[in-house]
């Protein structure tokens, strides 16, 4: 029976496939701001994601933050409050029953105080473009500007509620067309 729990445990361990890409050591948050949490993998469809420091003086046990995350979003902006500002943090991406299960561990990392910089972007395609829609014809006979920009890196790559209308009306302006022909 022992045996079988053992095997249990370690086939739950293996068939976890999470890895936390960000953030590194490389890549740190900023207290009380939001920060970008990447990871990649499939396998649990779910999970918890709790901050850690093995220094007590800093954080006296694990902190949730988020209670369930769908994997399949593949990253998350957190904010993670009033942290204090040290090294030696790791976040642990963990069963959302079981906080003991973890199905992943960051490398650790700092965490700055509130107003730090950022860290450099590393990653291509940091342009941002922008679209300005004019003559709408809103309800109201204005002519109301609306600005539609695209994500840049340090933003999710997602669309938002509301996005994707504003696209296509900046589309169909810009191709000469008018709202009322679709």
């Amino acid at each position: 029976m022992q045996i079988a729990l053992i095997f249990l445990s370690f086939v739950s361990l293996v068939s976890a496939t999470l890895t936390i890409s960000q953030p590194t050591a490389a890549h740190w948050w900023v207290g009380q701001s939001l920060n970008t949490l990447a990871w990649s993998g499939t396998d649990p469809n779910q999970f918890s994601v709790f901050l850690s420091n093995p220094d007590t003086s800093v954080l006296t046990s694990m902190l949730a933050l988020e209670s369930i995350v769908m994997t399949y979003q593949t990253s998350l902006t957190i904010n993670p409050g009033n942290i204090k500002a040290a090294t030696g943090y790791t976040l642990l991406l963990t069963n959302p029953l079981n906080s003991s299960e973890v199905y992943a561990t960051s490398e650790s990392f700092e965490i700055k105080s509130v107003g730090s910089t950022y860290p450099p972007q590393t990653t291509a395609g940091n342009t941002s473009t922008t679209a300005t829609v004019s003559d709408v014809g809103t309800p109201t006979g204005t002519n109301d500007v609306t600005t539609a920009t695209s994500p840049t890196s340090s933003q999710s790559a997602g669309l938002q509620s509301g996005e994707v209308g504003l696209w296509m009306l900046a589309l169909v302006t810009i191709a000469g067309g008018s709202v009322a022909s679709l």
